[in-house]
């Protein structure tokens, strides 16, 4: 079997898992923004953000190791090791997850006072420290699980957590208690999760079979490679809270709020490069290692040219539509944050280009280049956020993330170019952003002419500027056919 199709095969399952969690989490927030005030809903939110950003500080990269190491151990059949390293992370996360917990509440009141600037946020983050907590055993176990190659119980466990995260915020709003809710339903769907698939742990492992050996030199392991990866994420990780975070110390909890109903709802579109990253990954690595140059320079080419092209559509109609689709889904009090999500969407789809290109540059054992491409630019996003916030508010937030992602797309394409020779598709860029402006005018043309119902209005304009958006590709020759099937075939 060709190695893209055991990537698309093996990966089927838990892409279908994360779509549902996707939506899973989506609704969440959309059942929260419907059900508390718009600076409640931020209120939340930047408390979430705020824990969420410190807790990868507190993982040091110790899940990443322990899947890799234990996928080796079981290779090479070291049980003992296997155990060494399960003991030594849990001990790790245990005491890493206490003194945060100790740290935070020792901090929170003046958090509450000088940050948050909410008494409420006070009572937050001590339900929180449960959250830390209980996040440790959860994300252990699926570390546990994934790398013993128990897939499809690893792919299970984030979406069944997440609905009984739902079910129990719905329950809780049902006896009114409001903002503490999801905060409650968050922490104890960890908790739920640990307790229900833990028994299933023993199936896969035999833990009390084997013994502790090594554990100096096992945890030394551990951690020399988990704060490798950990250093490796750090910037990604800054790109995608420290907006949030200013947010709250500069601005009002309302905007904190507004902000966390359009950044999710463009990061939606991720889920192209999502789903053909595990697809890439592997393949690149193949033709890699064959030194196929020729093959590895067309598919690049193929995706920086159906990526575009396929996507735009999606993202000009959320564009053009960006008021009514926050209305319809989270309320007219959001509202207020269309301009902000259409700024996102650009910037979004830069980086689902830069996203294919991080995957390329780990296939071919660049990983260190990923690394650099993302501290660079959340230095850049820092800078930035702080420039712009204070002047612009959440608008403000959105051109410091778009321009960050721009600069991650320019300079992860540089970072490709060293190392594979290929030429840039230039003309097929220019032509699908010129067929984007067709699709563009027609929609707004469209919604000035037709004065009718407003979801009749959406179909006729979605319908009619994709159909001659289509036409347009296809007549310009961005869409090839003949080409499609031929990579389709191969694929499947």
């Amino acid at each position: 079997m060709s190695y893209t199709k055991r990537a698309l095969r093996g990966s089927l399952f838990v892409f279908i898992a994360s779509i549902i969690t996707a939506f899973l989490g989506y609704f969440i927030r959309i059942i929260l923004a419907r059900n508390l005030s718009v600076e409640d809903y931020g209120l939340f939110f930047a408390v979430f953000a705020f824990i969420s950003f410190l807790l990868f500080f507190r993982d040091l990269g110790l899940g990443s190791a322990l899947v890799k190491h234990l996928a080796e151990f079981k290779a090479k059949k070291k049980f003992n090791a296997i155990k060494t390293g399960i003991v030594s992370v849990f001990l790790s996360l245990l005491i890493l997850s206490a003194i945060f917990g100790v740290v935070l509440y020792l901090l929170a009141p003046f958090l509450a006072q000088n940050y948050f600037k909410d008494e409420r946020a006070l009572y937050i983050i001590y339900f929180f420290i449960a959250y830390i907590l209980f996040s440790a055993l959860f994300l252990f176990l699926r570390n546990i699980f994934q790398g013993l190659q128990k897939i499809k119980t690893f792919a299970l466990m984030e979406p069944m957590r997440l609905g009984i995260a739902l079910l129990t915020i719905i329950i809780f709003f049902a006896f009114e208690y409001s903002l503490f809710a999801p905060v409650i339903a968050y922490s104890l769907s960890w908790l739920a999760i640990f307790l229900i698939f833990l028994p299933f742990a023993s199936s896969a492992f035999s833990f009390f079979g084997y013994r502790i050996k090594n554990m100096k030199k096992v945890t030394k392991q551990l951690y020399l490679f988990g704060i490798a990866i950990a250093l490796a994420h750090i910037g990604a990780k800054v790109i995608a809270r420290i907006d949030t975070l200013m947010l709250t110390y500069f601005t009002s909890l309302t905007e904190v709020g507004i902000y966390n109903v359009v950044l999710p709802t463009a990061l939606l579109f991720l889920f192209f490069s999502e789903a053909i990253s595990p697809i890439l990954y592997p393949l690149v690595s193949e033709l890699w290692a064959k030194k196929d140059q020729k093959k590895l320079s067309e598919g690049i080419n193929l995706l920086y040219k159906y990526s575009f092209v396929i996507t735009i559509p999606a993202f000009l109609t959320v564009l053009v539509f960006s008021s009514l689709i926050i209305k319809i889904l989270f309320g007219i009090e959001y509202v207020a944050g269309s301009l902000a999500l259409q700024i996102l969407l650009v910037g979004i789809l830069f980086l689902l280009v830069a996203t294919i290109n991080n995957t390329v540059l780990a296939a071919i054992g660049r990983p260190a280049a990923v690394t650099k491409a993302f501290l660079i630019v959340a230095g850049l996003n820092i800078l930035l956020n702080l420039l712009l916030i204070p002047m612009l508010g959440i608008n403000g937030a959105a051109i410091a993330t778009a321009i960050s992602y721009l600069a991650l797309l320019l300079i992860s394409t540089i970072f490709v170019a060293r190392y594979i020779h290929f030429k840039f598709p230039l003309f097929a860029w220019a032509k699908t952003f010129l067929i984007g402006l067709v699709f563009l005018f027609i929609a707004f043309a469209m919604k000035i002419v037709l004065a009718t119902n407003i979801w009749i209005e959406l179909i006729i304009t979605v319908f009619l500027a994709g159909l001659i958006y289509l036409i347009l590709a296809y007549l310009l020759r961005l869409i090839d056919i003949k080409e499609l099937k031929k990579y389709l075939k191969k694929a499947i």
